[in-house]
């Protein structure tokens, strides 16, 4: 924004000796609709107009004023030039000027009296050039009436026939009344005065971008493209189709788009962005270091995630933590995503002893997450980190977490969910686990196996005969393929074996189940031994 200073300086040369003829006039104008208002204004404050000239000169330079939003500009030029203007020469252009700042300050009556005034001249009336200027002032500013605009435009049509800009004008009073057809219909009115206007193709290229058709909007923009590669408004729309698309392509778009604008800083904002897509991490970190050294604390703090990631892809995973924290420390909360807290969770996971840390912004990230493909690969990541710290308790819940989340579980989910609860000394929560398990999966041997542990582990001393049926059940399923299911097998023959022997004293039962484990183990001992008493016993009960 210009000092005080160099406002009254420009007052003072403004409308001076020098002139800014037609064809700069023109530039300005071009300019302008680039949407290069900081050059517009720039050549215009610079230059000195000639007496005929300055009230079109006066408006556009109201117009860049508050296009930019500089507000206090606009005021003192109007107060210290354009004010006295009116009162002395009553230019209709300088009225129309000032009765824009009026409706853009939100004096609407103020600007209609003055559009008023105008009109009651029935000379002004038939200057097609005042009313298209009065409905421009309608269309682009909110508080606008773009019905009273489009009437102002078939008056200037009248007398201005082959104007394209008319047209042009008339399409987006209908796009700020949301009448896209005949939106549509006037824009196609202006390619058909002027198969070259560019702001038509755009224009049209803008109403079907709403609509989402990207064949119909790249069909035009491309267009426009073609008869001229640097107009700002669709190198930036093409910049934008490409960004998911093609980073090469969004990347060109956004270089020329970037060398035929006026500087912004959202530009270095965007460009960093660019690098970062496009694998130059580094220079993407130098990007954001040099905006964040202009701007200081008013820099974005999304620049440290950018930072951060671009760190953690060369591989300077300490740097990269550093990053996060301060983007962490900055960053608004509520523009935190769970793509954030994972970056940080992997760059704790490195240090040593951080396990824990590390844990918790995975279930941030979990908790923040809605997506349950994305919540499910967080599960498995803290399932996996409980296991590490040794809390089967936690790596179970979170497996539990992983089941529900998971699009398509399977008997594995299923088993590893179980065994840790097994292996946290949750034995009734294992047998849930192992009782689902068996109604997916009844033919699988693993889910009776696991049950019957469970149960046993419960019913330590056998006399509830809990785990009994389930170890039944493991004989049944594994003797369909003894040799596969060998560990198992055994493991239900000597625990059959024992419980028929100690708790309910049927020797001949228990002696079947301990041959049983012969036939399929010969050589233990133990069994070995536990056949020999029970034939004594058996005989001596005889």
């Amino acid at each position: 924004m210009k000092t005080n200073n160099l406002i009254i300086l420009f007052t003072a040369i403004f409308f001076n000796a020098s002139l800014l003829d037609a064809q700069n006039l023109d530039e300005v104008k071009q300019l302008i609709e680039n949407e290069r208002y900081q050059s517009a204004e720039t050549l215009l404050e610079k230059a000195a107009i000639t007496v005929p000239a300055q009230g079109e000169a006066s408006y556009l330079l109201v117009k860049t004023y508050l296009e930019q939003e500089k507000m206090g500009e606009a005021q003192k030029y109007i107060n210290d030039y354009l004010l006295p203007a009116i009162s002395s020469n009553a230019n209709a252009m300088d009225k129309i000027a000032y009765a824009r700042y009026l409706i853009g300050t939100g004096n609407k009556p103020g600007a209609d009296e003055i559009f008023t005034s105008i009109l009651n001249n029935k000379k002004n009336q038939k200057n097609s050039s005042l009313l298209i200027a009065i409905a421009e002032v309608n269309i682009d500013e909110k508080a606008g009436d773009a019905q009273a605009a489009i009437s102002w435009l078939n008056m200037a049509e009248k007398r201005d026939k082959n104007n394209p800009e008319i047209d042009i004008l008339r399409g987006l009073a209908f796009r700020k009344i949301s009448d896209a057809s005949n939106a549509f219909v006037a824009y196609q009115d202006a390619l058909k005065k002027d198969p070259q206007n560019i702001k038509a193709h755009y224009l049209i290229g803008r109403i079907f971008t709403a609509q989402k058709n990207s064949d119909v909007y790249m069909d035009h923009f491309l267009k426009a493209y073609q008869i001229d590669s640097t107009y700002a408004p669709v190198l930036d729309e093409l910049y934008k189709y490409y960004y998911y698309k093609d980073i090469k392509q969004a990347r060109k778009y956004l270089e020329k788009y970037i060398a035929n604008s006026d500087y912004s800083l959202q530009n270095d904002y965007y460009m960093t962005d660019i690098l970062y897509l496009d694998g130059e991490y580094n220079s993407a970190i130098q990007a954001a270091k040099n905006i964040i050294q202009n701007e200081m604390e008013k820099s974005q703090p999304r620049l440290y995630k950018l930072m951060a990631y671009s760190s953690a892809k060369t591989g300077d995973s300490m740097q990269a933590l550093g990053y996060i924290t301060d983007y962490f420390n900055k960053e608004d909360p509520v523009k935190f995503i769970s793509a954030d807290f994972e970056l940080w969770a992997q760059l704790t996971e490195r240090i040593e002893g951080a396990k824990k840390a590390a844990i918790s912004y995975y279930t941030i990230a979990s908790e923040m997450e809605t997506v349950y493909l994305n919540k499910a690969k967080y599960a498995i990541k803290i399932a996996d980190l409980y296991k590490q710290t040794e809390d089967y308790s936690n790596q179970a819940f979170w497996l539990g977490k992983l089941y529900q989340w998971k699009e398509k579980s399977n008997n594995i989910d299923l088993f590893n969910w179980g065994l840790a609860h097994y292996t946290a000394r949750e034995y009734l929560q294992t047998d849930s686990v192992f009782e689902l398990y068996t109604t997916r999966y009844p033919e699988d041997i693993y889910g009776y196996y696991w049950r019957a542990q469970a149960n046993a582990a419960i019913d330590t001393s056998m006399t509830n005969a809990l785990a009994i049926p389930h170890y039944n059940k493991v004989v049944e399923t594994g003797e369909q393929n003894k040799e596969s299911n060998k560990k198992m097998l055994l493991k239900a023959y000597g625990y059959l074996g024992g419980y028929e022997a100690n708790i309910t004293k049927d020797y001949p039962k228990s002696l079947n189940w301990f041959e049983k484990y012969l036939a399929m183990d010969q050589d233990n001992a133990d069994v070995t031994g536990y056949v020999d008493i029970l034939k004594k016993w058996i005989a001596d009960k005889k």
